[in-house]
């Protein structure tokens, strides 16, 4: 709803502002690709395919964009600022050599980025369009690459129906100085498990140890068919080398159309600018030829020989998490996903030169930035297109998937001629409509896009002109100026119909008709004779739109006098977005007048609206107060606070209760926008317990006085060594865990739980974990335990006190079944903490 933003960036808005998606109007935006004009020419193909995936396209020579990177940096700026709906920029072409186009370089070992470009507005780190870079040294590597991106998008599963169902991942623990890191592998399998958990059928390791010599295990993998490949360990610009897989390799492999994603968290593996040319990255992204390809689709991965393991964890970790549990498919976006795991990871990482701002520079994607990564077998479409005339021009689209089930939030895209001439996103009901300008085609290409899905495709026929009468052109004007009518707005349509035959059509009185969603919904129009060929208006038609009917358009008919439908067309509506959030602050068992601020999001302009209130929880009263009429005003893109006319009454419930509302904007009696919205009963001393977790926990401490679960500190002795007794001791190493059975079933989350895992860095974990995590990471961490407790967790460690190589000081955790009390006791004694990776 509301004001359009690109829909590249839906995961970041709702994620960074707090926002549902059902409260955005996501769009499919503009690409631009920047390109050495000798290159240019040879993209009709590919700017077609991305037109098919709902692109508007702009294709700028390079001596149109400039020959600096400061002035393809203002290039880009300006496009930007002339449309704020671009998504994508495409770079075409090396740093140096036959196809050269420019880039950055960063900190003090001049690592080369194509980031910069893409921090425009403001003096973050966070980009303002998503960039990648088919870095090729000939028009053969071009086509390679296109081939194999169109390809992996149109029709992945030619060759092989299951091998996006399976997965590569390698890893290697090593480093040249001590102390050696072991979460490369620790990150490796957590990935394994949660890609097998995900779904996927296969995923194969290689892993060092024990393998060093790893391109025959690896080539035999890719070979085999996977649709991502992940590593993480030691590496350089000549590839990886624990386990091994060097750019030579590269040319060793035989997977065909069988090209994956390679996600490639380790050091400069993708340093473009590198003398060691191909890179690993440009050898795997311009592998094979147009027809017998080889290699990756895409590839990301730092440019920096000095990347930090603890970092690569934490990218690694935040995109999957993106792509397997929040939908964020797109190469670029799943990328700055995992990018913005060090600001939440490593919040005080956010100076000059430090995480933050290193990561956000060095990793770069070649290849589409705006590829989906299909994360296990990738769902089809059923594309249903209605019959479409030359009449009209009036088309609608329904697309489900093979089950039969309506899918939502698919990008429409209808060409002409290979031309766009339309394009849009699916409702709930899984359908599109649209008034199209038509140029005579017969045909039409309809193609269907979105997440997990393969891009779906059908040709439908143009009907000619089955009528003499036919629409040639709508004309709205808004009571607000606007180019699109807000719902509950007036405006006034303007027809012209053309007689298309060779005869004078008589007079008659026509019905306009529309849905329940419009009113009036039927009008008597009367239309006059026509001679051949010439146009009539039938103006002054007014009406007001309460709700949509098709995505966000209403759709009508013009009928003759016999009901016999003639034309239909669309109008698209501006649909609404208000963030609404209380201005009080009451207390429980208050009566209070509530007072709303709304911030309209939208160009539309909404008048004389009705601020209907209600509970939606308990906790809460809602009273109509009779006396009072007031009606609310709003201006496009402005925030107004009013008061409604209810009272609310607040029961006696918990300090830091949420209670929720649901205000519902109404015009005429007619609803138009509704949205639910929170009351936090707000605490108003120290002393008070948290607010609940979404599964009903309360959270009380020492301070909470006068609550019977206000807790009292009792800690309980189990280690003899300091006068304890009664329990039972494991003795654990660094980063060990012991798994136990609970004396009793224990419920957590609803879920019932008879064995813990005891980690030796002081957590528990009700879910078995083999991973011995010692980071002090956020809780709950995607990469770390499940159903956790964290009542010491850090980097715990044994002592070799006198430095002879044998450990003193081991990890002693102690339990206890007290049956007495019913409670079962984990004592961690005297363990001390450190850090290292």
């Amino acid at each position: 709803m509301g004001q359009a933003i690109p829909l590249a960036f839906t995961n970041m808005v709702t994620t960074n502002y707090n926002i549902l998606p059902s409260q955005i109007n996501p769009q499919r935006g503009s690409y631009m690709i920047i390109a050495p004009d000798g290159v240019s020419s040879y993209l009709a193909d590919f700017v077609a395919f991305k037109n098919s995936q709902g692109f508007d396209v702009y294709v700028v020579p390079l001596s149109n964009a400039g020959d600096t990177a400061d002035d393809i940096k203002t290039t880009i700026s300006n496009q930007l600022m002339e449309d704020p709906m671009l998504e994508y920029v495409l770079l075409i072409g090396d740093v140096d050599g036959f196809a050269e186009i420019p880039s950055f370089y960063f900190g003090p070992e001049n690592d080369v980025t194509d980031q910069e470009y893409t921090h425009i507005l403001g003096d973050d780190h966070i980009p303002d369009i998503f960039i990648g870079r088919l870095s090729i040294d000939s028009l053969s590597d071009l086509a390679v690459i296109m081939s194999k991106t169109i390809q992996y998008a149109r029709d992945p599963l030619a060759y092989d129906e299951s091998w996006l169902d399976r997965g590569l991942i390698v890893a290697g623990n090593y480093s040249n100085t001590y102390p050696i890191p072991i979460t490369p592998k620790w990150t490796s399998y957590w990935l394994r498990d949660e890609l097998l958990d995900y779904g996927y059928s296969q995923i194969d390791t290689v892993f060092y140890p024990p393998v060093q010599q790893g391109a025959p295990y690896i080539i035999e993998s890719i070979d085999n068919g996977v649709g991502i490949v992940n590593y993480r360990g030691w590496g350089d610009a000549n590839g990886w080398h624990y386990p091994e897989f060097h750019v030579d390799d590269v040319n060793d492999l035989n997977n065909g159309w069988l090209t994956p994603v390679f996600m490639s968290y380790v050091c400069n593996s993708n340093d473009f600018a590198n003398n060691v040319d191909p890179c690993l990255s440009e050898a795997v992204l311009r592998g094979g030829t147009p027809t017998v390809p080889k290699g990756g689709v895409a590839f990301i991965g730092p440019s920096d020989l000095h990347t930090s393991t603890k970092y690569n964890n934490v990218i690694n970790a935040y995109m999957y998490d993106a792509m397997l549990n929040h939908g964020v498919m797109e190469l670029g976006p799943a990328m700055q996903a995992g990018q913005s795991g060090l600001i939440k990871e490593f919040p005080e990482q956010n100076g000059p030169g430090e995480a933050q701002e290193f990561y956000a520079q060095v990793y770069n994607i070649l290849g589409d930035p705006s590829l989906q990564v299909y994360v296990d077998t990738p769902n089809q479409f059923d594309i249903s297109v209605e019959e479409i005339t030359a009449s009209d021009d009036f088309i609608k689209v329904s697309v489900s998937d093979l089950g039969g089930n309506a899918i939502d939030q698919a990008v429409i895209s209808i060409m002409e001629d290979g031309i766009l001439v339309a394009k849009g996103i699916t409702d709930q009901n899984g359908q599109f409509a649209a008034t199209l300008q038509l140029n005579g085609t017969p045909t039409l290409d309809i193609y269907a896009n979105k997440d997990s899905f393969i891009q779906g495709h059908e040709v439908t026929e143009v009907q000619p002109v089955n009528s003499d009468l036919y629409l040639v052109n709508l004309n709205i004007t808004t009571e607000n100026g606007n180019e699109k009518p807000a719902l509950g707005e007036l405006m006034s349509c303007l027809f012209m119909l053309e007689n298309g035959s060779t005869s004078t059509s008589d007079a008659f009185t026509g019905t306009l008709s529309f849905s329940q969603n419009v009113v009036p919904n039927s009008i008597n129009v009367e239309i006059p004779s026509i001679m051949p060929g010439e146009t009539t208006p039938i103006s002054n038609i007014e009406i007001v739109a309460y709700g949509t009917d098709i995505s966000h358009t209403i759709s009508g008919t013009i009928a003759d006098g016999g009901g016999n439908i003639f034309s239909q067309f669309a109008i698209d509506v501006e649909m609404p977005f208000f963030e609404i959030s209380f201005e009080n602050q009451p207390s429980p068992g208050s009566e209070f007048e509530p007072t709303l601020s709304m911030t309209n999001y939208s160009p539309g302009a909404y008048t004389g609206v009705w601020l209907e209130l209600s509970a939606l929880s308990g906790g809460a009263e809602v009273t109509l107060n009779a006396g009072s009429d007031l009606l609310a005003d709003f201006a496009p893109f402005s925030t107004t606070s009013s008061t409604t006319n209810y009272y609310i009454s607040i029961g006696d419930v918990s300090y830091s209760s949420d209670i929720t509302f649901l205000v519902d904007f109404q015009k005429s009696g007619r609803s138009i926008f509704s949205q639910e919205v929170p009351l936090h009963i707000e605490p108003t001393l120290d002393d008070l317990p948290v607010a609940p977790t979404n599964y009903g926990y309360w959270a009380y401490d020492d301070t909470d006085t006068g609550f019977d679960h206000t807790p009292v500190f009792n800690w309980v002795e189990l280690d003899p060594a300091h006068g304890g007794s009664n329990g039972t001791n494991y003795q654990l190493d660094d980063d060990d865990h012991v798994d136990i059975e609970l004396p009793f079933t224990f419920q957590y989350h609803g879920i019932h739980y008879n064995e813990i895992t005891i980690s030796s860095n002081g957590w528990a974990s009700f879910e078995p974990c083999y991973i011995d995590y010692f980071w002090n990471m956020s809780i709950p961490m995607y990469m770390g335990p499940k159903a956790m407790l964290a009542p010491f967790s850090d980097d715990l460690e044994t002592i070799d006190s006198d430095g002879d190589g044998d450990i003193d000081v081991w990890i002693h955790v102690f339990t206890w079944y007290d049956e007495a009390n019913g409670r079962f006791v984990i004592e961690w004694s005297r363990a001390l903490n450190g850090y290292d990776e």
